[in-house]
């Protein structure tokens, strides 16, 4: 069966070892007027302002997966909550909720067909970034499938293979794997 085409960034499934998924949440700020939107799924890094900003650098340290937030709306004066940021929100109070447990798994999808069993163990880095969906909210963020390599420098490792029968075509664009963040500013001995 063909994979499907949509991408949805990073969600997360478990955590290293099968334990029990936490995901490890934990509130951040998001910088009042920040211009760039950010997704549910898209990886986030940690600014050294100590606020989140979207990680769509190819071996970019990441601080998680970015899942929703919360604000007060500008022009209503009502508390918000979204799937994503939309970006330009002039507000004080910007919450962002990140998945930043260094040991959660994700499943995400390959750009490309290089995805398959010989690649579990290897490291790989996001495709070329494009703004999810603002309908959804979700992240349109996939794994680039020409990055698999065995270095120290890419933001993702392959885990395993997913087993969503809908996307387990490694023959095909577009399958599904497990990953974790690589280079997790939690485990990183540098700060910001």
């Amino acid at each position: 069966m063909a994979n499907q085409n949509s991408n949805y960034g990073f969600r997360p499934i478990q955590l290293q070892g099968a334990a029990y998924n936490g995901q490890g949440q934990n509130e951040y700020k998001i910088a009042n007027g920040e211009t760039q939107a950010i997704f549910q799924g898209d990886p986030v890094v940690l600014t050294a302002a100590g606020v989140v900003d979207l990680g769509n650098a190819a071996g970019a340290t990441l601080i998680g997966i970015f899942n929703g937030c919360e604000y007060t709306d500008p022009t209503t004066s009502k508390p918000t909550w979204s799937n994503y940021y939309p970006g330009g929100i002039a507000a004080d109070d910007i919450k962002a909720y990140v998945i930043d447990d260094p040991n959660v798994v994700y499943e995400v999808k390959c750009n490309s067909s290089a995805a398959g069993q010989a690649q579990v163990g290897s490291t790989c880095n996001i495709a070329t970034y494009s703004n999810g969906s603002t309908i959804s909210g979700i992240s349109n963020v996939a794994i680039d499938g020409t990055s698999f390599a065995a270095n120290a420098t890419s933001n993702f490792k392959v885990v395993g293979l997913s087993t969503d029968v809908d996307n387990s075509d490694y023959s095909a664009a577009n399958a599904a794997i497990k990953v974790k963040i690589n280079l997790h500013q939690l485990t990183d001995t540098t700060g910001v």
